[in-house]
């Protein structure tokens, strides 16, 4: 029994001692809290590129336009072009392109889409001046509609493709007579000495006009003007005459 009694004394003491150890300062150290791991964070999602609208292809057979047709459109739509009595006159020949915006509209909404990219707004105008007679009134109608509609640049710049790539159709499917070089430089200069006259005190702004396009309206003579209507034209005595020369081909 004594026996018994000291093996229980040992093994309470040895237990005792062995929580004692525990508390002690230096003894062995409690276990740690595992720790609880942050979440992975995601990276940002990238942001889905905006899809550009579809090219935008224009049937260059709707171009009903001959070398007056195309003359006229470019001078009428100008804003510096007020003349009433010229305006009139102009609106046959051009195939009442005035029913459309002008250049100067056409450039002023450019301009906001293009923000510190646009050009001055004089290159602009002259731009579209070029334009017009590049393509004709009809053609370009469609191109001054896309324009207008185009809330962002990219869909702006889908409409100036497409003129550019009916400017290339247009240059390749010449419909004209062949007229010469030396009758179509008469007949600007004469279509241009009667629309100053009607022009008033606006004939300088008319010149200005016609001279900054010369070169155009001389190719439309030689690629898209045909004899009836250049001859036509060079027997008109005013712009009232002119008015009844064909100007669409047929």
């Amino acid at each position: 029994m004594r026996t018994a009694a000291i093996l229980v004394s040992i093994s309470l003491a040895l237990a005792c001692g062995a929580d004692a150890g525990k508390a002690a300062p230096g003894g062995e150290k409690k276990a740690e809290a595992p720790k609880v791991q942050a979440p992975e964070a995601k990276a940002p999602e990238a942001k889905t590129a905006e899809s550009k609208p579809a090219p935008l292809h224009l049937d260059v057979s709707h171009d009903k336009s001959g070398v007056l047709a195309r003359a006229a459109s470019t001078l009428e739509t100008s804003e510096a072009v007020t003349s009433p009595a010229l305006k009139e006159h102009l609106a046959e020949l051009s195939h009442h392109a005035e029913k459309g915006p002008t250049n100067e509209a056409l450039c002023a909404h450019m301009a906001k889409l293009m923000a510190d990219k646009a050009p001055p707004a004089v290159d602009c105008v002259h731009a579209l001046e070029h334009q017009r007679v590049h393509v004709g009134p009809e053609i370009f109608a469609e191109v001054a509609q896309c324009v207008t509609e185009a809330q962002t640049l990219d869909a702006l710049l889908r409409c100036e493709d497409a003129e550019k790539e009916a400017e290339r159709e247009l240059h390749v499917k010449k419909r004209g007579s062949g007229v010469e070089p030396e009758t179509c430089t008469k007949l600007f200069t004469h279509f241009e000495k009667l629309a100053m006259a009607d022009a008033g005190d606006q004939a300088k702004a008319v010149e200005e006009i016609l001279e900054e396009v010369r070169a155009d309206i001389l190719e439309a003579c030689a690629e898209q003007g045909t004899r009836a209507e250049v001859d036509c034209a060079l027997s008109a005595k005013d712009m009232q005459a002119l008015g009844a020369c064909q100007s669409s081909l047929m």
